[in-house]
């Protein structure tokens, strides 16, 4: 992004801080749950309506924490399936990361993307759009899987993909 709109070709990558500490932490991992988790501010880059769409077609739980602008447009397009559990605390939040399937992220242009990195460390695999920075985060098959297309019928067939497969929580 920096060649295409800075056009500079010398720069160097300086990434984010992320607190996986706080994550890691614990001795033991608990048993997973079945849910999926997605979350952060609620705007429209993010797509938690793609997300919300390929989960209910899927036939997943999902879980979403955050507030926003989208946040009453996503309540409108959710099904039962969907729980919507607003701002929560670190300690909140690190439990779920824990306890979930798969974190689900979907941002197009995303430059790290922190909270899929948060996820992984608490031992919880991703399911990402295969672009931006998640591609210098994800380890295909190992840590998460990708989907191609921004669309409900790709995340769809990632999810069912992913639920075939098992995932070393270490």
């Amino acid at each position: 992004r920096i060649e295409k709109f800075y056009r500079r070709k010398d720069y160097k990558v300086i990434y984010p801080p992320v607190n996986t500490e706080r994550i890691i932490e614990f001795k033991t991992l608990p048993k997973k749950e079945e849910f999926f988790l997605t979350g952060c501010r609620m705007v429209a880059s993010k797509n938690f309506d793609l997300v919300i769409k390929a989960c209910q077609k899927a036939g997943v739980k999902l879980k979403i924490f955050g507030t926003g602008i989208e946040k009453k447009k996503l309540m409108g397009i959710a099904g039962k399936s969907t729980e919507f559990l607003g701002q929560i605390s670190d300690e909140e939040l690190t439990s779920l990361y824990r306890k979930a399937k798969a974190f689900i992220v979907a941002q197009k242009d995303e430059d790290f993307g922190i909270t899929l990195v948060e996820a992984m460390a608490g031992g919880t695999p991703v399911i990402a759009y295969r672009g931006g920075g998640y591609l210098e985060t994800v380890l295909e098959n190992k840590t998460g899987v990708f989907f191609n297309e921004l669309t409900v019928e790709s995340l769809e067939k990632a999810i069912k993909r992913f639920e075939k497969m098992k995932f070393n929580q270490e």
